[in-house]
């Protein structure tokens, strides 16, 4: 095994890795996702939801709502009628509201108090005289004559009086309790069936209008309960039973509605229901008797909460749970979605992918909800979010990484291009290749085989590695690419593999910033005789692999290449650090001053060719003046400034 290598490079190629990756993130993702269902946070995504639906609904209520409220609130324990009244003995006012909602066509009627005493039993500390015996003969009588139609509540912790359990009957008194979700908050129902035996108050009051509900709901509030549920003051409702427009407008009020009884009081049996966030309904359009109603609080009164779990079911302000395997195909979507986005995405992108893919997921939890169905909304945001997450640690911690090290080691022998390419692909390049238009750069140390002479080896080695290191380096900011080293001399090509705009430009500014350094090569070699050669040529030539299957190298090669290899010898004789061809010269930038140095046919070709140098002293060598074209020395040089046409 080789030393750096992951194992899991060496057990797996790229492919089966990227497999490996995308199944992983594909798992957690669809696991985590289904795991959020019920998480204490997805109480947050379900309220959004009941905010944008509100939005999205009609404040205008055309339909009569199917329960309502006659509450004991602040105003009636403060009226002349009933301010003298302890909270205990108001069982006879009670039994009058009942009789008279009932009277009126209510379809039953619910009380959310625990009558846990009876004024029956109260008797006078000193005596022992039961003075109050018969007090709660109405409310009894009451209880007893509306079995099956009026229920009394009892909690875990409290039950009524064994008096009113009697009067009421074992099927009149009912669990008033409510289930919170794991936030605390009420937003859901499960009844037990059937209706008329549940033991839950809410069941008593469905079966008693009717309804057919068969199985868990949410409940879906429009407005604040406090501001939108039909509601009476307890003080108001007894006033309107002493006339017969008074007993008209209850029968507006209650028939055919369920009435809960309640306090309204703050800190009374409140709960935080899922209304909490909504918009108030207008109060022109509230349905309200002359005393108003009780302010609305963040918390909720639980007889708003009990009308509203029994009225939502009755007019169909519910979302059930999707069919089976939606939220199974919903978490894998989104998995497959996030692990995409998390393999084929830059990372910058992917914060904004994990946005869309959670407002996406968000709108799909919406259309299910005005479709009368609850997709849970935080399954498919988890799925896309961790999908994506997984997916993109493995592609930067094991993909990226590998292709990294693999650009990082072999980028000394190959292009970065070319090993990104075969990183990719994990597959070797065809043999062959294309033809491109480059620009060749053969690179000479001057008086290299004297000086190898006088060095031992070693010291050869260090000389040419300098040299070369300090070349390449300026080479490779220009965008070059090395071809290859042959002995002391350097193959170079500009816009092969990678792509560079101006080939021409780049080489030459190369070369003379190459020639620059020749007083630092100098020194850091400690070879003050040292010098340089540098030969360019532009032209087509045919860029890939060359060699076998068994053995190949990058290169480029064809008449170009040559050319350039021949033109090395013009700089030789004409005693220039650097001379280029016409097809350089001619792709200069305007205004680029350009000497001709010689014209003629070079060895091995069948046409003549125009070489030039730059007319800067730095690129003469020392103490030699250039002979002119055509190798007539008498002759004065001519020199050419390259202008535009």
């Amino acid at each position: 095994m080789t030393a750096g290598r992951p194992f899991s490079v060496h057990l797996l190629g790229r492919k089966r890795l990227t497999v490996v990756i995308a199944f992983l993130a594909l798992a957690a993702g669809t696991i985590l996702g289904l795991g959020a269902q019920n998480a204490i946070w997805e109480g947050w995504f379900v309220d959004r939801l009941f905010q944008a639906k509100s939005l999205l609904s009609s404040e205008n209520k055309s339909e009569r709502a199917p329960v309502a409220v006659v509450g004991l609130d602040q105003v009636s324990l403060n009226s002349d009628r009933l301010a003298t009244v302890p909270r205990v003995f108001m069982s006879p006012v009670l039994a009058t509201a009942g009789q008279a909602v009932l009277d009126a066509g209510a379809a039953g009627v619910g009380y959310d108090f625990v009558f846990a005493f009876s004024a029956d039993s109260f008797a006078d500390p000193n005596t022992g005289e039961e003075r109050l015996r018969g007090f709660d003969r109405p409310f009894l009588r009451f209880l007893y004559q509306n079995r099956g139609k009026v229920f009394v509540s009892r909690t875990s912790t409290g039950v009524p009086h064994r008096a009113i359990s009697a009067a009421a009957g074992t099927s009149g008194v009912r669990f008033a309790e409510v289930s919170p979700d794991t936030d605390g908050v009420v937003r859901r129902h499960t009844p037990e069936l059937p209706l008329i035996d549940s033991p839950l108050l809410i069941d008593a009051l469905l079966a008693s209008a009717e309804a057919s509900v068969s199985t868990s709901y949410t409940m879906i509030p429009e407005h604040r309960l406090a501001s939108s549920i039909p509601y009476l003051s307890l003080i108001d409702l007894l006033a309107l039973t002493e006339t017969e427009a008074g007993r008209e407008a209850i029968k507006a009020f209650s028939q055919d509605r369920v009435i809960l009884f309640g306090s309204t009081m703050p800190n009374e049996d409140e709960h935080l229901y899922s209304d909490r966030f909504l918009p108030q309904l207008n109060a022109a359009i509230a349905e309200t008797g002359k005393s108003g109603r009780p302010g609305v609080r963040h918390a909720t009164a639980g007889v708003f909460v009990l009308a509203d779990m029994v009225g939502a079911a009755l007019s169909g302000r519910i979302a059930l749970d999707p069919p089976t395997g939606t939220l199974v195909i919903l978490a894998l979507a989104f998995a497959i979605g996030g692990t995409v986005a998390g393999l084929l995405l830059p990372l910058p992108v992917l914060p904004v992918v994990a946005v869309a893919g959670i407002s996406v997921a968000f709108g799909i939890s919406l259309i299910g909800l005005q479709s009368g169905y609850l997709i849970a909304p935080g399954v498919a945001p988890v799925a896309v979010v961790t999908s994506m997450i997984v997916a993109a640690i493995g592609k930067v911690g094991v993909l990226q990484r590998r292709q990294r090290s693999l650009v990082n080691l072999f980028g000394h022998y190959l292009s970065e291009d070319v090993i990104k390419q075969m990183a990719d692909s994990e597959e070797l390049p065809a043999l062959g290749g294309e033809t491109r238009h480059v620009v060749v750069a053969f690179l000479d140390i001057v008086g290299f085989t004297k000086m190898s002479e006088k060095l031992p080896d070693h010291e050869v080695v260090r000389v040419v590695n300098t040299c070369f290191d300090m070349i390449g380096q300026v080479i490779t900011e220009h965008g070059g690419y090395i071809d290859k080293y042959i002995g002391d001399a350097i193959m170079a090509v500009w816009n092969a593999p990678n792509t560079v705009e101006n080939p021409e430009q780049a080489a030459v500014d190369a070369s003379r910033e190459i020639i620059a350094l020749l007083d630092e090569i100098r020194k850091e070699t400690g070879q003050s005789s040292l010098d340089l050669r540098i030969a360019l040529n532009a032209g087509p030539v045919l860029v890939g692999d060359i060699g076998g299957e068994h053995r190949r190298s990058f290169t480029v090669m064809g008449t170009t290449v040559n050319t350039a290899s021949r033109i090395e010898s013009v700089a030789k004789d004409r005693k220039v650090r650097l001379a280029f061809s016409d097809p350089v010269a001619s792709n200069l930038q305007d205004g680029y001053p350009v000497k001709s140095i010689w014209s003629g046919r070079l060895r091995g070709l069948s046409h003549d060719t125009h070489v030039f140098t730059v007319d800067d002293p730095a690129v003469f060598m020392e103490g030699e003046t250039p002979s002119v074209p055509g190798g007539d020395a008498s002759a004065p040089p001519v020199n050419l400034f390259k202008v535009s046409n």
